[in-house]
């Protein structure tokens, strides 16, 4: 074993596979900086240039790629608060706020270092377990793949701020938009307006066909902090300058939680060891688990150094636990081995068990280069984590369109529909008014990743076993316990919160009408899901009803606790004075206009040409930058949206424009 371990060291790090690796980890830093591409969308676009290379060569370039991206995506989780991709949804609760502190190098440094102990962990246990996985993995049935599932929504109960009840409206609606689309259970579609709206409806076709995980991820992350940070007109960080020792501080963040890096690196690994389970949730999983096992853990969500350590580690330890099913079993245990998995594939390599007895080496050589690949990954993202940082001390108006821009393509780049971007900026007004009333964002998405598998693993499991006899499946009753540990401690962690204790007066008041006409929304969205879905079968009816009248329990709960004066008064009081405080802060219809005046704007001369227009025209009027610097900038950002459709032989919508006046590429 050890030979053949030296060996596939030899092979990666000698000829042209290390340069074929150096050249992936520089597409996935790149990948990863970008909100909304990821390692699955970067993987898909480096597949055709994959087809016809030398295996080893071919495998380095995808591994060096998927390798890092969990590591680059902190960028902008961190600097403007947008996932990157899936995996970083859980750095934007600590890391943006720590860059708004002017700790943004402090915050990269760690999760920098954090992310390299989990990549290298990942690796030595795919090591050491690739010979003795099978029947880890065999020992999951559907009841155990069920309560893993659940076990994801039990997190809530730690991520729910002042009102555990907010928290799980937030996750029923999660799991409610989870259910647009085709039923996995009867194939029926549900939740797509075909009731009221013809069949071949716009509306009615895009909403059968689901709605994409970074549309809602991006929508309820970064529209809700880039309308605030316009509201306030300043720079992303409180401070003028850097920490210059930020890097260092970081590592020593990372030294003192060591144990912490240890059990999420773990935790990364075995729910990615699991097929369709973790991929899009083991951040979350980490980050409570942070939470409710270290000591003052009041600051976390407010920029607590140990928000962003948790789930960074086992971003990319779960990498290592993924392969394992890849490999072993032909079985990808993530989007991104999935497509890794077609990359093998076109390079003439079968995933299976017969791996293990034919080509070994070709195993060690993958280990090696996703353990090499960190390494680099890690050194390029510290190395260039100051002066990015210095970003974060621009003022916001002045990166606001260039980010706007870049997000809005992120969306459409999701299924490259029109129907993402509307949707889009339906959900991100809802999240814009979930954080001024606390309900949990983080619930929200959640929700919205479990929903799907729950539901298959609920009817699977009806099928398959009888009630009585999950109870005689030990790894389903330890997964019982596990839960209802993270409801107590979610409950637990609640009543520790002042905000309860202290709000006693009425609430039904005009400053809490708003608050009143928002749990009037969701209460109505929940029963519009039980009388919409109900003609459906057993099967496709029985979640989504559960969902929406659990989801009016709560709501109604909401509604008594808001009379009587026992949650929400603070959070809604303190934004109200904010608003009325500071005069300089702009209004809040208004920033929510100008994030989504480029849609409009496309609807009438395509997307193409109203991105360009919208950054000239907001850098001039809001930005109060000249002209020229304008004009230059919107030309900029057509040069980048031409080059990208170009590569990734993309077209934009058109507008009605077009429809009247035929135009050369890209502006047709």
């Amino acid at each position: 074993m050890l030979e053949a371990l030296f060996s596939a060291l030899v092979t990666i790090v000698s000829g042209p596979s290390i340069i074929f690796l150096i050249l992936g980890v520089m597409l996935g830093l790149v990948v990863g900086v970008i909100p909304g591409f990821g390692g699955t969308v970067g993987l898909s676009l480096l597949l055709p240039f994959v087809f016809g290379m030398e295996p080893i060569s071919g495998i380095a370039m995808m591994m060096g790629l998927m390798s890092v991206v969990a590591t680059s995506d902190t960028f902008p989780a961190v600097l403007i608060g947008v996932p990157g991709s899936v995996s970083a949804q859980a750095t934007v609760m600590d890391g943006f706020p720590l860059a708004k502190k002017g700790q943004a190098a402090r915050a990269l440094s760690a999760a920098f270092f954090s992310s390299l102990f989990g990549g290298l962990f990942g690796a030595v246990l795919l090591t050491a377990v690739i010979q003795i996985a099978k029947p880890i993995i065999l020992a999951f049935g559907t009841g155990e793949m069920l309560m893993l599932a659940i076990f994801g929504i039990s997190v809530v109960g730690t991520l729910t701020g002042s009102s555990i009840f907010k928290g799980l409206v937030a996750a029923c609606l999660g799991m409610i938009i989870g259910c647009i689309g085709i039923s996995p259970a009867s194939s029926e579609y549900r939740l797509d307006f075909s009731t009221v709206l013809e069949v071949q409806n716009p509306i009615v076709m895009y909403l059968g066909g689901g709605i994409h995980l970074m549309v809602v991820a991006i929508s309820i992350f970064a529209f809700p902090e880039i309308v605030e940070l316009l509201r306030s007109n300043k720079a992303v960080s409180e401070k003028a300058e850097l920490e210059k020792s930020g890097w260092l501080i970081g590592l020593k963040d990372f030294l003192k939680n060591k144990f912490l890096v240890l059990r999420c690196s773990f935790i990364g690994s075995f729910i990615g060891l699991i097929p369709g389970i973790g991929g899009s949730c083991i951040d979350w999983i980490s980050y409570s688990h942070a939470k409710t096992t270290v000591k003052d853990n009041e600051n976390f969500g407010n920029g607590d150094i140990r928000g962003v350590i948790g789930p960074e580690s086992s971003s990319n330890s779960k990498e290592g636990g993924a392969l394992i099913p890849t490999l072993l079993f032909g079985i990808p245990g993530s989007g991104g081995t999935a497509i890794l998995m077609g990359g093998l594939i076109l390079l003439g390599v079968d995933p299976g068990i017969q791996m293990v007895d034919t080509q070994l080496d070709l195993i060690y050589t993958i280990i090696w280069s996703l353990a090499v690949a960190n390494i680099f990954g890690a050194i390029i993202c510290v190395a260039m984590a100051r002066p990015i940082s210095q970003l974060t001390t621009i003022n916001f108006t002045v990166l606001a369109p260039f980010l706007i821009s870049l997000i809005l393509f992120a969306i459409f780049n999701s299924t490259r529909s029109w129907g993402d971007l509307l949707f889009a900026t339906f959900i991100g007004v809802l999240a814009v008014f979930m954080k001024r009333f606390d309900y949990s964002r983080v619930a929200l998405m959640i929700g919205f990743v479990l929903s799907d598998s729950i539901e298959t693993y609920l009817y699977q499991t009806m099928q398959f076993y009888k009630f009585s006899e999950l109870f005689t499946r030990p790894i389903f009753l330890i997964l019982i316990l596990i839960s209802i540990f993270s409801i107590y401690s979610g409950i637990k962690i609640i009543n520790r919160k002042d905000e309860i204790a202290q709000s006693k007066s009425k609430l039904l008041n005009l400053k809490t009408i708003p608050q009143w006409i928002f749990l009037f929304i969701l209460s109505f969205l929940g029963i519009y899901t039980i009388f919409v879905t109900d003609h459906l079968q057993y099967l496709g009816k029985i979640f989504p009803i559960s969902v929406g009248i659990f989801m009016i329990i709560f709501c109604f709960i909401i509604g008594v606790q808001m009379y009587f004066g026992n949650t929400g008064a603070k959070v809604f009081h303190d934004a109200e004075n904010l608003v009325k405080g500071k005069r300089e802060i702009r209004n809040q219809w208004l920033t929510i206009f100008w994030f989504i005046s480029p849609l409009f704007l496309s609807i009438f001369i395509g997307f193409f040409v109203s991105i360009g227009f919208f950054v000239i025209i907001f850098l001039n009027k809001i930005a109060k930058k000249n002209k020229v610097f304008s004009i230059l900038s919107g030309i900029l950002v057509w040069i980048f949206l031409s080059l990208i459709s170009h590569f990734m032989v993309m077209d934009f919508p058109p507008g009605i424009l077009q429809s009247y006046i035929e135009l050369p590429w890209p502006l047709s």
